[in-house]
């Protein structure tokens, strides 16, 4: 269209310059002549390659400016289409591209040959109006080309288009000057010296020359950034998969080859096969890839690579390899292909692979080795890093590295559970501003300084210290040091302390409780046999000498301290049978019977201590299920602690309700209370809040860790508050009476209900206080 256009504009109008030409051409061969110049214009092309795309640089300009010079309008703008579509069958191009460049051609033709007529002015001659309306056109003509393949190339995805029109308008600017003084010159010799027009060939070729170099800057230019991009890829530690695929896909696009692929001789390099192909087409392509890969496996590649131009797959052109090895350690084979292009002879492909690309391909091989070991070097670290800090991060024990002054570099979280230090608070850090250690009589202790100061031959050191933490907290745990010198002997210098912290807290607890054991029940033991032997040598000696009522004390006495003997070895037998098994399956025999009647029976006592107790009772019964004598073990176990543990006066209350659907027994004493962190652990086996050694109260400190445990045996719970020098409540719950399944015996404040086959289930000697008997002092 913009063709017609043009030639309705110009039309009649003849060439740009009236001129005498020679004989041949004056005859009427002018316009073969033109078109068979133009078409080798077209054919001495200079490739650059976009990519996978190709530019070609052509003379193709300078042949328009002389058709424009010499021809008609009409026939100035036909000539350059012709040439154009002659051009592209020789070449043997596909249609979409003969016809694309066939209409570019024809816009550019129609631009330049506007410029040329109109600044002609009708002159003839080569006026400076006439070659500036050349410079223009030409300017133009180049314009339009730069453009369109800018347009193309952002089509298929490979640049944005102003980087391209900007990247070419320097190069297309000397084009433009060149074809036309180039094209000026010519017309100017074979118009006034025909036998001088050999000679405009020397300006031609220069042009060529000048377009081949900027081509090969443009390629070097791009292979630059390909090259720079591999750089970062190869310091980039991706895994080896990531690292090929990446260096695969830059080096094919660095060196313009079609396919490149590497083949691996050493197994785990990569996690795929040992033949990874990039960009590889599919279908009939794929099967030619791999024919062409089984043709280098059985190659022996030379320690500086080798170029492959024979024994080719039909339409390769020729094939560069280059060895992966890294420290005299060889991995493999990188590859890279080219193909011939499409009905065209070998010399672009021998061209884009060629000697010069067998020298930079070698040191990217090495270079790509010597990642893909760094890689499996730096995942084999990696993996035993993984090992080491599963080990502190799992590790009962803590885990802790000081370097030579004393600065915490690893502080394992077990050592934060037993030190009460985060580890982002430890690091860094000098050892002894966090932590506070004492030997165990008491006397300070720098830890690092156990460590450092080991005796003369002593790998490793270890002590027992306490630890004191932020919460007031004390810890006691065993140091083992290990310090590491380095230097020579004599000039040995202290790099790194390693200390492994075991917590023996919980030992030393047990070993104070079996101690305190001992005594407690050396002492509760003493109690009872003294008076028992005392009147029983008593009723030896001298039992003809007392009245009836006499004995009668003394034998009275002997049976009250042998049944406090038989609570006493009662109490142990139950605790080992419940340390034996679960609390689950302790045993108890559960009835549903009345909670208040049980209470009562628990608090019944005639005597001084009785006026202490304060019952809140409901009017009515509350029917609860549970085993009758177990309960009133745990209430009078309750009860009895709230005396012993109060001053005599003050007032134990016991309050009876229901909450939430279970039953609630409290009492409370106004006594001495607990301290804060021995709530729970009054309900441990054999623990006393006293010193055993110095305690004012007896008992073995087994009586609220078989009362928890019988509660829980019975679906209930037993807890504690307090608040120190203002009392404890101790809270007994049980669930109700649900009305549904077989009702079982009552319990009230008469006998016991009896147990299966009649037998009366009668509580224990120690479920109530006995009725106070008279002492009788031995003799």
């Amino acid at each position: 269209l913009l063709q017609a256009a043009v030639a309705a504009l110009l039309n009649g109008q003849g060439p740009v310059v009236a001129a005498q030409l020679p004989g041949p051409l004056a005859s009427g061969s002018l316009l073969v002549t033109a078109l068979l110049l133009t078409v080798a214009g077209d054919l001495m092309a200079v490739p650059i390659r976009h990519g996978d795309d190709i530019e070609e640089l052509t003379l193709i300009e300078a042949a328009v400016v002389i058709d424009i010079l010499l021809l008609p309008a009409h026939q100035a703008l036909i000539v350059p289409v012709l040439a154009s579509l002659i051009g592209s069958l020789v070449r043997r191009r596909n249609l979409v591209k003969t016809f694309f460049n066939a209409g570019n051609l024809a816009a550019a033709t129609a631009v330049l040959v506007v410029a040329a007529h109109l600044t002609s002015a009708g002159d003839k001659t080569f006026t400076p109006l006439a070659v500036a309306g050349l410079v223009i056109g030409t300017l133009g003509f180049v314009a339009v080309n730069l453009v369109a393949l800018a347009l193309v190339l952002s089509v298929v995805g490979k640049s944005e288009p102003w980087a391209v029109v900007r990247q070419g308008a320097r190069m297309s600017a000397v084009m433009a000057v060149s074809t036309v003084g180039l094209g000026c010159t010519a017309v100017v010799l074979l118009t006034s010296a025909p036998s001088l027009l050999p000679f405009s060939l020397v300006p031609a070729m220069a042009l060529t020359f000048a377009f081949r170099a900027a081509a090969q800057e443009t390629e070097e230019r791009a292979r630059s950034t390909k090259l720079l991009a591999l750089s970062h890829v190869l310091a980039e530690r991706l895994d080896a998969d990531a690292l090929i695929a990446a260096f695969l896909r830059l080096s094919r696009e660095a060196f313009g080859a079609n396919l490149a692929f590497t083949v691996f001789t050493t197994p785990g390099v990569s996690d795929g096969a040992g033949l990874t192909i990039l960009d590889s087409s599919d279908g009939p392509e794929r099967a030619r890839d791999a024919s062409a890969a089984e043709l280098v496996l059985v190659r022996d590649t030379p320690a500086g690579g080798a170029l492959v131009t024979e024994g080719l797959p039909t339409g390769w052109g020729c094939a560069l390899l280059a060895p992966l090895e890294a420290d005299d350690h060889a991995m493999g084979t990188l590859v890279m292909f080219a193909k011939f292009r499409k009905g065209w002879s070998r010399r672009w492909a021998t061209r884009t692979l060629g000697p010069r690309e067998q020298v930079l391909l070698g040191p990217l091989a090495s270079a790509l080795a010597s990642a893909l070991r760094g890689v499996a070097h730096l995942q084999r670290l990696t993996t035993e890093t993984s090992k080491l800090q599963a080990v502190i991060d799992q590790s009962s024990d803590g885990i802790l590295v000081l370097d030579g002054d004393s600065l915490v570099q690893i502080w394992s979280p077990a050592l934060a559970a037993i030190s009460g230090l985060e580890e982002g608070t430890a690091l860094g850090r000098p050892l002894d501003s966090m932590i506070v250690a004492t030997m165990p009589d008491g006397q300070p202790v720098d830890p690092f300084l156990l460590g450092r100061d080991r005796p003369a031959g002593a790998a490793r050191t270890t002590v027992e210290l306490v630890l004191t933490r932020r919460d007031g907290e004390l810890r006691v745990v065993r140091w083992a040091h290990t310090a590491v010198y380095e230097g020579s002997p004599g000039e040995e210098r202290l790099t790194r302390v390693v200390v492994i912290v075991h917590d023996v807290t919980r030992e030393r607890q047990v070993d104070r409780l079996k101690a305190d054991f001992i005594a407690t029940v050396s002492h509760e033991l003493r109690t009872p046999i003294t008076p028992i032997k005392g009147y029983a040598d008593l009723l030896l000696h001298r039992s003809e000498q007392m009245t009836p009522v006499k004995r009668a004390e003394c034998l009275n006495v002997i049976s009250d301290r042998a049944d406090h003997l038989a609570r006493l070895v009662e109490d142990l037998l139950l605790a080992s049978r419940i340390s034996a098994t679960s609390a689950a399956v302790t045993p108890v025999d559960m009835v549903d019977g009345d909670l208040v009647a049980l209470v009562q029976r628990a608090c019944a006592d005639p005597g001084k201590e009785g006026r202490r107790l304060r019952l809140h009772l409901p009017d009515a019964p509350l029917m609860v299920s549970l085993d009758p004598v177990r309960a009133l073990q745990v209430v009078t176990n309750l009860v009895g602690n709230a005396r012993k543990f109060s001053a005599a006066g003050t007032p134990v209350d016991i309050t009876v309700r229901t909450d939430a659907g279970i039953a609630v027994v409290e009492v409370t004493d106004q006594g001495r209370g607990i301290p804060a962190d021995q709530l729970e652990r009054v309900f441990e086996k054999f623990h006393r809040v006293e010193d055993p050694m110095t305690m004012t109260t007896s008992g073995t400190g087994l009586g609220l860790y078989i009362a928890r445990d019988l509660a829980g045996a019975m679906g209930g719970e037993l807890s504690c508050t307090s608040v120190l020098g203002v009392g404890s409540t101790f809270v007994f719950t049980l669930p109700l009476f649900r009305s549904s399944g077989p009702r079982a015996a009552m319990i009230t404040n008469q006998e016991p209900p009896a147990g299966p086959g009649g037998r009366i289930r009668r509580a224990p000697p120690w479920a109530a206080t006995p009725p106070p008997k008279p002492q009788v002092a031995p003799a």
